[in-house]
């Protein structure tokens, strides 16, 4: 018995050359793992917003989750540290190159953007909703 070939699988209606069965719900029917611009940009959205929203309950956020980073308001949250302080060869260069790349300065400029003028409020990153990096150095003493 001679085997049948497989059949094609048909195509993504956009034409960015993928091809599978399975189709998104939404989104004009594109293929699961689509790579048009328009699908990236709702994946990398949709990623943002989860981060976000993890974040937000992190932070003891109650109620919805601001579907916008700067509709959000600042977090009074009270924090007790314990700090081990850490300095020259005992940081790893790889922490070094992140806290000093443009990437990471942009994002620490945004927060303290968004800071209202005489709250009070230090500007942090949250990497991942799992780590949250505050600049203390705009703490007054």
């Amino acid at each position: 018995m001679s085997a049948l070939p497989w059949p094609e699988f048909p195509s993504c209606p956009c034409g960015c050359g993928e091809q599978g069965m399975k189709l998104q719900l939404r989104h004009d029917k594109h293929l699961v793992g689509c790579s048009c611009r328009s699908c990236i940009g709702r994946r990398n959205k949709f990623k943002g917003q989860r981060t976000q929203a993890r974040t937000h309950r992190r932070l003891s956020g109650e109620g919805f989750t601001p579907s916008n980073e700067e509709s959000a308001r600042p977090y009074i949250v009270e924090v007790s540290i314990m700090p081990e302080s850490k300095g020259g060869d005992q940081i790893p260069a790889a922490f070094e190159r992140f806290m000093h790349s443009e990437w990471f300065r942009r994002a620490l400029s945004q927060s303290a953007r968004a800071v209202p003028f005489g709250s009070g409020v230090l500007p942090a990153v949250s990497i991942r909703g799992d780590f949250m990096i505050v600049d203390i150095r705009r703490r007054k003493l």
